[in-house]
């Protein structure tokens, strides 16, 4: 062993990063008979969706053949994920509400069950790369310094972490301003009666207003106050009494979300504070600070709802996510880069790996929601090309999840965790039969892969 290092290790495709996206690659290529790698820098795979608390899962806006299995996620393995999350009491409404703690179990299961190699707490440090070819890459956790070679690789860190250090090129924030989308720190509330709260809202409610939604029979329940809806919230008063009284301040009422955690009759998940200032993910003072201050807004919020909502009088906080939540960052330089004009007017692709209905969903002081534009000539949705996950000027290099190849505004559609869970199992078949052909990745047909993960379950309609 060169003495540099203190392990090494080989497999086939290596992964780096464990959230939704990494998982499903790496199951997914698992799955095509590769032997496999994750490299994780916490104890848990899930990503955002675990250690960032993000949920639920935001809608597609398909229009699905089958509308009792909810939107056609186009991944096989999404399919599984939600069938055994849903079997464990941890989701419901076909997998949109889920609890992030069953989540992290579920997933690390899978992963086990097809043979990955976890390398959690562990942090990717550099790439060898040698005329386009990534050789392996270069790893530190409590073993020491380690040297992970592969065959095929695939960046699914969500800030281009590995495509950064390989060389490629990127793109970050609003191609206008420079700007990244705002970043919150989500949070979960325990011992919460969410009846009694369903009738507190209730008192509330006047003609027109319609940003809440409680179903009792599941428990479910959605409220929201942002900027383009500061008049449909029935608490919006509520908020602005609290800012009168010096309870809350006004980027509280900014944006701020409240939903249903499946499973816990008694808890909500909370996607705030929101930050619109110091959002550079790829900045460590930047993600210190949010950390920092999201706890202090945390604990305000949570002061404020003990004081002014019915129904949270013995409310606690459960749980603070490990890990800020990031809408945007870098985003690799691609073959292919998914673009406004694709997104707005529902384009569609021989190579395509994934269809998206999702709105133009950009944050900020005045968030920025755009539907597509209506198209008779063509069904009412926009696809994403393979070539969108394969990172120009590398032969082995592929990216899946946020950080594919787009524009800020595409970005802010395809972000979603439905849409990074097919994105992810693209790109470990496309590795997979990258790797059995002896290709490169970006000459692989985007519409084999497209029929090997039909073939093995995926929804496309």
């Amino acid at each position: 062993m060169n003495t540099r290092y203190q392990f090494t290790y080989c497999a086939d495709v290596v992964v780096c990063g464990g959230g939704v996206a990494g998982c499903m690659a790496a199951m997914a290529a698992a799955d095509e008979g590769k032997s496999v790698a994750v490299i994780e820098q916490f104890g848990q795979v899930g990503g955002s969706a675990t250690a960032g608390l993000v949920t639920p899962l935001m809608p597609m806006f398909m229009e699905a053949k089958e509308p009792q299995k909810g939107d056609p996620c186009c991944s096989y393995l999404s399919e599984e994920l939600n069938a055994r999350m849903i079997k464990e009491g941890g989701a419901a409404c076909y997998g949109r509400f889920f609890d992030p703690m069953t989540m992290r179990i579920i997933l690390e299961q899978m992963m086990v069950e097809r043979g990955v190699k976890l390398f959690y707490h562990t942090f990717l440090c550099d790439a060898d790369v040698q005329n386009g070819v990534v050789k392996a890459v270069v790893v530190q956790n409590k073993s020491g310094r380690g040297y992970i070679e592969g065959k095929m690789f695939i960046d699914c860190t969500g800030d281009g972490d590995l495509g950064v250090l390989a060389g490629a090129g990127y793109r970050k924030g609003d191609e206008e301003t420079g700007k990244n989308q705002p970043v919150s720190l989500r949070y979960l509330i325990g011992g919460v009666d969410i009846p009694a709260f369903d009738a507190f809202v209730r008192e509330y409610f006047v003609k027109g207003q319609h940003n809440y939604w409680y179903d009792p029979e599941s428990g479910g329940l959605e409220v929201s106050i942002t900027s383009h809806t500061y008049d449909k919230c029935p608490l919006t008063p509520v908020f602005l009494k609290a800012i009168e009284n010096g309870d809350l301040i006004e980027d509280d009422l900014a944006y701020w979300q409240m939903f249903y955690v499946a499973g816990r009759r008694d808890s909500v998940s909370l996607n705030n504070p929101e930050f619109f200032d110091h959002t550079d993910a790829s900045n460590a003072d930047d993600m210190t600070y949010i950390q920092v201050e999201g706890k202090k807004a945390i604990l305000r919020q949570l002061n404020f709802y003990q004081k002014y909502f019915k129904g949270f009088e013995n409310a606690y906080l459960s749980e603070i996510a490990d890990m800020v939540g990031v809408r945007e960052s870098r985003r690799l330089e691609a073959d292919a880069m998914l673009t406004a004009e694709d997104i707005v007017s529902h384009r569609k692709f021989p190579d395509a790996i994934c269809r998206n209905n999702y709105p133009v969903d950009i944050h900020g002081k005045k968030l920025r929601l755009v539907n597509q534009q209506e198209n008779k000539d063509t069904a009412p949705y926009y696809e994403i090309p393979y070539g969108c996950l394969t990172v120009r000027g590398f032969e082995n290099l592929l990216v899946a999840g946020r950080c594919v190849g787009s524009d800020f505004v595409a970005q802010s559609s395809l972000r979603i965790q439905p849409i990074c869970r097919a994105l992810g199992e693209a790109a470990g078949i496309g590795a997979a039969m990258a790797c059995e052909e002896g290709k490169a990745a970006r000459e692989i047909d985007g519409s084999a892969i497209r029929e090997k993960m039909i073939g093995r379950g995926a929804r496309f309609e």
